[in-house]
Protein backbone atom coordinates (compact mmCIF):
# COMPACT_ATOMS: atom_id res chain seq x y z
CA UNK A 1 0.00 0.00 0.00
CA UNK A 2 0.99 3.44 -0.39
CA UNK A 3 1.98 5.92 1.72
CA UNK A 4 -1.01 8.06 0.12
CA UNK A 5 -3.11 5.59 0.77
CA UNK A 6 -2.07 4.50 4.01
CA UNK A 7 -2.66 7.95 5.07
CA UNK A 8 -6.26 8.13 3.65
CA UNK A 9 -7.47 5.23 5.33
CA UNK A 10 -5.93 6.78 8.91
CA UNK A 11 -7.55 10.37 8.28
CA UNK A 12 -11.05 7.98 7.49
CA UNK A 13 -10.31 6.14 10.89
CA UNK A 14 -9.79 9.69 12.32
CA UNK A 15 -13.37 10.87 10.49
CA UNK A 16 -15.60 8.11 11.72
CA UNK A 17 -14.37 8.84 15.70
CA UNK A 18 -14.87 12.20 15.35
CA UNK A 19 -18.32 12.22 13.69
CA UNK A 20 -19.10 9.23 16.08
CA UNK A 21 -17.82 11.06 19.46
CA UNK A 22 -19.68 14.18 18.10
CA UNK A 23 -23.00 12.69 17.78
CA UNK A 24 -22.69 10.75 20.79
CA UNK A 25 -21.98 14.02 22.65
CA UNK A 26 -25.11 15.54 21.87
CA UNK A 27 -27.13 11.89 22.71
CA UNK A 28 -26.02 10.99 26.15
CA UNK A 29 -27.39 12.83 29.38
CA UNK A 30 -24.65 13.10 31.49
CA UNK A 31 -22.85 16.29 30.83
CA UNK A 32 -19.56 15.49 31.57
CA UNK A 33 -19.90 12.12 29.43
CA UNK A 34 -20.59 14.87 26.69
CA UNK A 35 -17.90 17.07 27.68
CA UNK A 36 -15.73 14.40 27.01
CA UNK A 37 -16.70 13.19 23.86
CA UNK A 38 -16.92 16.54 22.53
CA UNK A 39 -13.02 16.62 23.60
CA UNK A 40 -12.17 13.38 21.77
CA UNK A 41 -14.05 14.33 18.47
CA UNK A 42 -11.57 17.42 18.50
CA UNK A 43 -8.40 15.65 19.47
CA UNK A 44 -9.57 13.45 16.30
CA UNK A 45 -9.94 16.34 14.19
CA UNK A 46 -6.99 17.53 15.05
CA UNK A 47 -5.02 14.85 14.13
CA UNK A 48 -6.60 14.36 10.99
CA UNK A 49 -5.61 17.72 9.79
CA UNK A 50 -2.08 17.26 10.74
CA UNK A 51 -1.83 13.58 8.36
CA UNK A 52 -4.07 16.07 5.47
CA UNK A 53 -1.49 18.07 5.75
CA UNK A 54 0.97 15.34 4.94
CA UNK A 55 -1.53 13.64 2.51
CA UNK A 56 -1.45 17.57 0.27
CA UNK A 57 2.47 17.13 0.49
CA UNK A 58 1.75 13.89 -2.31
CA UNK A 59 -0.82 16.36 -3.62
CA UNK A 60 -3.82 14.50 -2.67
CA UNK A 61 -6.69 15.75 -0.79
CA UNK A 62 -8.32 14.39 2.28
CA UNK A 63 -11.40 11.90 3.05
CA UNK A 64 -14.09 13.64 4.20
CA UNK A 65 -16.04 10.60 4.98
CA UNK A 66 -15.40 7.86 7.29
CA UNK A 67 -15.17 3.83 6.73
CA UNK A 68 -18.46 1.74 6.02
CA UNK A 69 -17.49 -0.21 9.19
CA UNK A 70 -17.39 3.16 11.14
CA UNK A 71 -20.81 4.22 9.56
CA UNK A 72 -22.57 0.51 10.48
CA UNK A 73 -20.71 0.87 14.14
CA UNK A 74 -22.96 3.92 14.56
CA UNK A 75 -25.96 2.99 12.97
CA UNK A 76 -25.58 -0.29 15.47
CA UNK A 77 -24.64 1.91 18.88
CA UNK A 78 -27.59 4.67 17.70
CA UNK A 79 -30.50 1.71 17.50
CA UNK A 80 -28.87 0.03 20.89
CA UNK A 81 -28.69 3.02 22.73
CA UNK A 82 -32.58 3.98 21.74
CA UNK A 83 -33.64 1.09 22.79
CA UNK A 84 -32.29 0.82 26.56
CA UNK A 85 -32.43 3.51 29.66
CA UNK A 86 -28.33 3.31 29.60
CA UNK A 87 -27.80 4.74 26.74
CA UNK A 88 -24.65 6.09 27.53
CA UNK A 89 -22.91 2.94 28.23
CA UNK A 90 -23.95 1.66 24.79
CA UNK A 91 -22.18 4.73 23.40
CA UNK A 92 -18.97 4.25 25.63
CA UNK A 93 -18.91 0.33 24.29
CA UNK A 94 -18.83 1.83 20.70
CA UNK A 95 -16.80 4.25 21.22
CA UNK A 96 -13.90 1.89 23.08
CA UNK A 97 -13.98 -0.23 20.07
CA UNK A 98 -13.12 2.54 17.85
CA UNK A 99 -10.31 3.43 20.14
CA UNK A 100 -9.39 0.06 19.33
CA UNK A 101 -9.29 0.66 15.53
CA UNK A 102 -7.70 3.55 15.60
CA UNK A 103 -4.59 2.93 18.06
CA UNK A 104 -4.05 -0.22 16.05
CA UNK A 105 -3.91 1.70 12.64
CA UNK A 106 -1.37 3.78 14.46
CA UNK A 107 0.79 1.55 16.19
CA UNK A 108 0.76 -0.41 12.27
CA UNK A 109 1.98 2.95 11.02
CA UNK A 110 4.89 3.80 13.76
CA UNK A 111 6.11 0.54 13.16
CA UNK A 112 5.50 -0.14 9.15
CA UNK A 113 5.39 2.51 7.40
CA UNK A 114 8.25 3.53 5.13
CA UNK A 115 7.51 7.22 5.14
CA UNK A 116 9.45 8.69 7.78
CA UNK A 117 7.85 11.92 8.18
CA UNK A 118 4.44 9.78 8.79
CA UNK A 119 6.32 7.78 11.03
CA UNK A 120 6.94 10.78 12.89
CA UNK A 121 3.38 12.37 13.18
CA UNK A 122 2.09 8.72 14.15
CA UNK A 123 4.94 8.88 17.37
CA UNK A 124 3.79 12.61 18.12
CA UNK A 125 -0.04 11.38 18.20
CA UNK A 126 0.59 7.87 19.60
CA UNK A 127 0.55 9.21 23.35
CA UNK A 128 -2.54 11.01 23.03
CA UNK A 129 -4.43 8.43 21.34
CA UNK A 130 -3.11 5.67 23.92
CA UNK A 131 -4.21 7.89 26.30
CA UNK A 132 -8.05 8.65 25.42
CA UNK A 133 -7.84 4.56 24.02
CA UNK A 134 -7.34 4.00 28.11
CA UNK A 135 -9.60 6.98 28.85
CA UNK A 136 -12.40 5.54 27.13
CA UNK A 137 -11.43 1.61 28.03
CA UNK A 138 -11.37 2.32 32.03
CA UNK A 139 -14.84 4.31 31.38
CA UNK A 140 -16.29 1.04 29.46
CA UNK A 141 -14.97 -0.82 32.52
CA UNK A 142 -16.56 1.82 35.49
CA UNK A 143 -19.58 1.77 33.70
CA UNK A 144 -20.01 -2.54 33.29
CA UNK A 145 -19.33 -2.49 37.10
Amino acid sequence: MSTASNLKDLIELLNDGEKFYSEAATKVKTPAYANLFQRMAQQKQAIASDLSARLAAYGETAPQGGTMLGSLRKLYADVRASMTKDNESVYVGQLEQTEDRILEAFRDELTQSEDMELRRIAERHYPDLKRTHDEMRDLKRRLAA
